[in-house]
């Protein structure tokens, strides 16, 4: 028969004990080392899981600390601008003040002034009584000088104020003499009036008039050029210490509206610095956190990696999921391949092999049944222990014997089956020198492990109906096999049925 070279490109190292890679991503070699505890790859959850980046325990407590620092200079500033406002405030009910103490000095000089022209001009008594209440009884004049003089006014509107004072004295004394001739122009009795009145004395010249003549004279004291220009120049001085304490007031008034205004400004500036602050704390949150949460519960929903981002705690949860994700993925893995694998050889066991052996249906495929002559023999005589080294052993002689894309199986205790890929009935010498190769090696010991011989069986697809007419005729070219004394291998052929 012929049979062509590239349907064996390769073969697969064989040694006993190790088996070649499945083409699964999972090492199907088990090794003694393994088995018996030896060291191992760590695991996932074996590596610690590292604390890095942004913590943001310390985001929140800089912020935290800023803030508090700013709450300080805010509440100072607060302080300062209440402070201030009150300055001002103080400052305006001064300026009141001072300013209605002024006109109460102003009312008083011109109703001096007036009470003494009334009393020479009508001899009214009551005049008079009025004039020295104001001075002796209500002296509103005195009051209101004290109360400016109490406010610190500047030199300067005292100096105004203290000449306008003396003036208003010169025009006093003007008044008492005139009031006291005025006493006499029209006899009455000076006893009856304040003893101010009483202690003037009159010059001789003016007693010597009549009292005509007195009155006019009195008269002319307070109505003449010389009383009214000092009046005037008393309404000047009061004028101007009135003006200067305008100024006055108003020049502190500025200085507290602009300390104030500067107070505000800074207020302003604190609140906007907490405005931002507060800004980037929210960005820190949706950036460090509440985004790489939400990756975090995505991929968690998804059952995917999740990218490392986000603030260190978040970042410390993510590594612990995608570890947690990766050991779930290897124990997956391992039990997927445990469940399709033989524990024993590392071999696809008998539930892959009949799932692979339907998969082919329809494909030009050959099955060959292996069985291990007098196994029960080798148990009895060297132990279990060297049944399973013995297994494994023909395990590795058969991945290395055939191709990548062929799949060996362990079906039964000391039975194997090697479903081969894309091969056909012409191609039984090739694959017959590999049998013989494989059963050479076989039949020489190795490692203390004993020489054992193999029975093999052979059917191909294109010779049978489907995949479960295929198993038969392997198993009976098997059967053949056993049948002529084992250690040999058989091509299924339409006789065999009979």
């Amino acid at each position: 028969m012929h049979g062509s070279a590239e349907a064996y490109p390769e073969r697969r190292t064989a040694s006993a004990g190790h088996m070649a890679d499945d083409g699964r991503g999972w090492d199907r070699r088990i090794t003694e080392k393994n088995r018996s505890g030896g060291e191992q790859r760590p695991m996932a959850s074996e590596k610690k899981v590292r604390f890095y980046g942004i913590s943001l325990r310390m985001v929140i407590l800089g912020m935290f600390c800023i803030g508090i620092v700013i709450s300080i200079f805010l509440s100072f500033a607060m302080r300062d601008t209440t402070e201030r406002y009150n300055d001002m405030e103080k400052a305006t009910e001064e300026y009141i003040s001072c300013q209605n103490d002024v006109y109460v000095i102003w009312d008083v000089i011109n109703d001096l002034s007036e009470r003494a022209r009334n009393f020479v001009v009508t001899g009214s008594p009551e005049e008079v009584i009025l004039y020295f209440n104001e001075i002796q009884v209500q002296k509103s004049r005195d009051l209101a000088l004290e109360s400016i003089k109490s406010r610190l006014v500047d030199e300067q509107t005292l100096k105004h104020l203290d000449t306008a004072l003396k003036l208003c004295d010169r025009m006093m004394t003007t008044q008492y003499y005139a009031m006291r001739l005025g006493i006499e122009a029209y006899e009455q009795d000076v006893a009856k009036y304040p003893a101010l009145l009483q202690d003037v004395k009159i010059s001789e010249a003016d007693l010597a008039l009549s009292h005509p003549e007195q009155k006019m004279k009195a008269i002319g004291m307070l109505f003449d050029k010389d009383y009214t220009l000092l009046k005037n120049q008393v309404d000047i001085r009061v004028g101007l210490c009135k003006s200067a304490l305008i100024y006055s007031m108003e020049r502190k008034h500025q200085e507290s509206s602009e300390r104030l205004q500067e107070l505000l400004h800074y207020q302003r500036n604190l609140i906007i610095a907490m405005m931002v602050i507060l800004l980037m704390v929210c960005i820190f949150v949706m950036t460090l956190v509440i985004n790489p949460l939400n990756r975090l519960i995505h991929s968690i929903s998804s059952g995917g990696r999740q990218k490392v981002r986000g603030a260190a705690e978040i970042r410390f949860l993510s590594d612990a999921y995608n570890r947690m994700h990766e050991e779930m993925e290897i124990a997956n893995t391992k039990l997927g391949y445990e469940a399709a694998h033989d524990a024993l050889t590392g071999l696809y066991n008998r539930s892959s092999y009949d799932e692979m052996r339907k998969q082919s249906e329809g494909k030009k495929v050959a099955l060959v049944i292996v069985d291990v002559d007098l196994f029960k023999k080798v148990n009895d005589t060297y132990g279990h222990e060297m049944g399973d080294k013995v297994l494994r052993r023909v395990a590795g002689v058969l991945s290395g014997s055939f191709r990548e894309a062929d799949k060996v199986c362990r079906i039964g205790g000391d039975e194997f089956s090697v479903i081969m890929m894309n091969v056909s009935s012409d191609m039984k010498d090739i694959l017959a020198r590999k049998i013989h190769e494989a059963a050479e090696i076989l039949r020489q010991p190795e490692n203390g492990t004993p020489a054992v011989t193999i029975s093999v069986g052979i059917a191909f697809s294109d010779q049978v109906r489907d995949s479960e007419n295929l198993f038969k005729k392997a198993d009976r070219a098997l059967y053949r096999v056993k049948a002529a004394g084992r250690d040999g291998c058989a091509f299924y052929a339409p006789e065999m049925d009979r």
